[in-house]
């Protein structure tokens, strides 16, 4: 009988130094999301201050470090040959559907709660989600892409990402300059047709919550900011940052400075930029140097094990942040009588805690082992002995 346990794990790439600083970074971005998302439901009535505002930037950052830390990673690799490929994907498939599965299947009553209330034809195509989203392909479809566990319209994405990953990587460390200039053409075009769109069709709502529009804005809203090739430009750039890393090393005080001033700028100008822009790319502008400086650190408080730790549970957290909000959400209306809503810093401390738990039990019991799993399991059952031939045959 097959044990995992006893097949060493495949490597799907080349061994590669670590980069602890952006693992740890990565459980800052995740917060960020969550601040974002928990912000508005604990405090409805107070005015979000901008730079938390700016939370959905957490998920450029994903995108942009997605595609630096596969560059980094696969720069060695030949994903032309089917077998380096299939060992790519099964990795990938590995990495992210545990904890993502898990998530959904955790969300699902909300999910259900949420649909029954809505008009058709949004009913339809939330509903949808349930079918979309375990396969991974709900945000190409607005109306699903946010109603099953919505932070997983990222995860649809970036298996988008990952297909092409093995066609872009040798384009980009082949020419990277022809490159970034087709990207940079690419995403100002698509910003500009997802702003006039917005414009036009918007019916003056946020693009964040657009709700108050009414339908038509809802659905334009996702297809802003959900459809996966308007983030395209944003994994492409991460890997031609990959390839600016290697080719210059700038010093790491100058990277944070530069990251700060171009922060500063965005929150400050805000409020005076496309709604699409800024939720479509523009943050990498503070992101980029952010990480080519913490791509270079082995020292220092990122380095720090309890923060490298909170990095590899950040994933889990980003996904299981909305279902443990629900879950809770639902005790404080059912058995709290509201104490929680009452006393919202207590609602968002005591929702945060549990997010953390819930996203340390997630790894270490669910992400981890089955990732383990899946990169032990042979690719195809070991053929049978043939059977001895019989005697005077």
């Amino acid at each position: 009988m097959y044990d995992p346990r006893s097949t060493p794990a495949v490597n799907a790439h080349p061994k590669v130094e670590a980069l602890p600083a952006l693992t740890a970074l990565r459980f800052v971005a995740a917060a960020y999301v969550v601040a974002f998302h928990y912000t508005p439901y604990y405090f409805p009535d107070a005015e979000v201050p901008a730079f938390v505002a700016l939370g959905y930037s957490g998920v450029t950052f994903f995108f942009l470090l997605s595609g630096f830390i596969l560059a980094y990673n696969y720069r060695d690799a030949d994903l032309a040959s089917p077998g380096p490929r299939r060992l790519f994907y099964r990795a990938r498939v590995a990495r992210v559907y545990p904890v993502y599965l898990l998530a959904l299947a955790v969300h699902v009553p909300w999910f259900l709660a949420w649909v029954m209330k809505q008009p058709m034809p949004l009913k339809a195509l939330m509903a949808s989600g349930g079918v979309l989203a375990p396969l991974g392909v709900h945000a190409w479809v607005p109306g699903a892409a946010c109603s099953l566990d919505c932070p997983s319209w990222s995860i649809s994405v970036e298996l988008f990402f990952y297909a092409l990953f093995p066609i872009l990587l040798p384009l980009v460390l082949r020419n990277p300059s022809r490159v970034a200039l087709a990207t940079l053409a690419f995403w100002v075009a698509t910003l500009a047709l997802a702003t006039l769109l917005w414009q036009a069709y918007g019916g003056g709502a946020s693009l964040i919550s657009p709700e108050p529009g009414g339908m038509l804005p809802v659905l334009l809203a996702e297809f802003v900011k959900y459809f996966p090739v308007l983030h395209l430009p944003e994994f492409i750039a991460g890997l031609l940052l990959y390839v600016a890393w290697q080719n210059a090393r700038l010093p790491g005080p100058a990277l944070i400075a530069l990251s700060v001033g171009f922060g500063a700028l965005i929150v400050a100008g805000a409020r005076y930029v496309p709604e699409p822009i800024l939720h479509n790319g523009l943050t990498m502008l503070a992101w980029a140097p952010l990480i080519l400086a913490c791509a270079a650190m082995r020292r220092g408080l990122l380095c720090a094990r309890p923060l490298v730790f909170l990095g590899k549970i950040s994933f889990a957290l980003y996904l299981l942040h909305i279902p443990v909000f629900a879950m809770l959400n639902t005790a404080d209306r059912v058995v709290l009588h509201g104490w929680l809503g009452a006393h919202p810093w207590t609602g968002i401390g005591v929702t945060g805690f549990a997010s953390l738990v819930a996203a340390t039990l997630a790894h270490l019991l669910v992400e981890e082992p089955a990732r383990q799993r899946i990169l032990r399991r042979p690719d195809r059952p070991a053929s049978r002995p043939a059977p001895a031939a019989r005697a005077g045959a």
